[in-house]
């Protein structure tokens, strides 16, 4: 929100500057033809034979400043007047052109982050996502052979991937994956995780195992589990068997 506000401040500050800018051009050489029409006048002899109207185009010429209260500024003085003016107009259009550039950056790039990369974590449980219950009648898949099932044992029982759900895996008729070892080895509730797209497989494949929890890929490497759509993370309370 705070950076939202912030872009729109600096856009504005940019068209200000830019208006600016282009307005004191405008005045400038408005101001420079109009001088130069004078001493055109003077030299060809039309209108500037009296003394009244040659002091006028003097006055003009010496004018380079905005005068204040009708007192004339000098050459010097309003020329750095108007660098100055435009050294600033310079400097807000840089400005609001820098940080409406480093917003938009920063909002491109925090986009393009949004999406982490699947790693192990270096402790810690392999938990499952209290909210991703396994419906009673999960969404129909048509061919079960077409998915396949990885099995990680964070159960601390040796064989528990390999000798248990394993074998369950290939009978309920899914093509299985890898099996192997989670690093966490302490995990009381087994969850079986899914692969962008394939919520319904995951669901389904819990059903088949009598696992609660199907919540998304998270906290293990991808090369743990291949090609997988899904992985069951086998628990303490699948590690016994039936």
């Amino acid at each position: 929100m705070t950076s939202d506000w912030v872009m729109i401040a600096a856009t504005m500050v940019m068209f200000v500057s830019l208006f600016g800018a282009l307005g004191l051009a405008l005045v400038a050489w408005r101001r420079q033809a109009l001088i130069q029409g004078l001493q055109a006048r003077e030299q060809g002899g039309l209108g500037m034979s009296s003394p009244v109207a040659t002091d006028r185009g003097q006055a003009l010429g010496q004018r380079d400043g905005i005068s204040q209260g009708g007192v004339a500024m000098s050459a010097s003085a309003g020329n750095g007047a108007v660098i100055g003016v435009i050294i600033g107009v310079i400097v807000l259009l840089g400005a609001g052109g820098f940080a409406a550039w480093w917003f938009g950056f920063r909002s491109e790039t925090s986009t393009a982050g949004t999406a982490a990369p699947i790693t192990k974590p270096a402790n810690g449980p392999l938990g499952a996502d209290p909210d991703s219950v396994v419906p009673a009648d999960p969404p129909a898949i048509q061919d079960r052979a077409a998915y396949t099932v990885a099995v990680l044992n964070a159960s601390g029982v040796t064989g528990a991937a390999r000798d248990i759900v394993a074998p369950k895996i290939e009978t309920t008729g899914y093509r299985l994956g890898e099996v192997g070892d989670a690093n966490d080895q302490d995990l009381a509730t087994s969850v079986v995780m899914w692969r962008p797209g394939k919520q319904a497989v995951a669901q389904n494949v819990a059903r088949d195992l009598g696992i609660t929890s199907a919540p998304p890929l998270d906290g293990v490497a991808a090369d743990a589990i291949g090609e997988a759509d899904v992985v069951v993370v086998v628990g303490r309370d699948s590690a016994s068997g039936p």
